[in-house]
């Protein structure tokens, strides 16, 4: 390889991770990435799929105010946040389920649903 070649390669790579750098996702961009979630999942689950009449009522009141369906659940989680050089990592625990969220780029992606399907 050329000098030249390994300069221009040095150069891209810098750049990439600067970018990966000032890209990467904070909390309050999981936070929003949870909310959509969220409302995704009461906008697609039927008041009659509850297992019982204290989960029926409690998805029809999200189903009327998903925000405030959302504030509350975002009580229930426990979210840590470890920000890494180029990427952040998210540790969720919560209603019974637990993942581990990336973020770099703008994205965030969780090995499990943080929100049951």
């Amino acid at each position: 390889m050329s000098m030249r070649l390994i300069s221009v390669l040095a150069v891209i790579l810098a750049l990439l991770a600067l970018a990966a750098w000032l890209t990467r996702p904070g909390i309050a961009e999981f936070d929003a990435m949870m909310k959509t979630e969220v409302e995704r999942w009461i906008a697609r689950t039927d008041v009659d799929a509850g297992s019982d009449a204290i989960a029926t009522v409690a998805l029809v009141g999200c189903k009327l105010k998903p925000s405030a369906c959302f504030d509350l659940l975002r009580q229930t989680f426990d979210i840590k946040e470890e920000n890494r050089t180029l990427y952040t990592r998210f540790s969720v625990k919560g209603l019974g389920r637990e993942t581990t969220c990336t973020g770099a780029f703008t994205r965030i992606w969780c090995a499990e649903p943080v929100v049951a399907n």
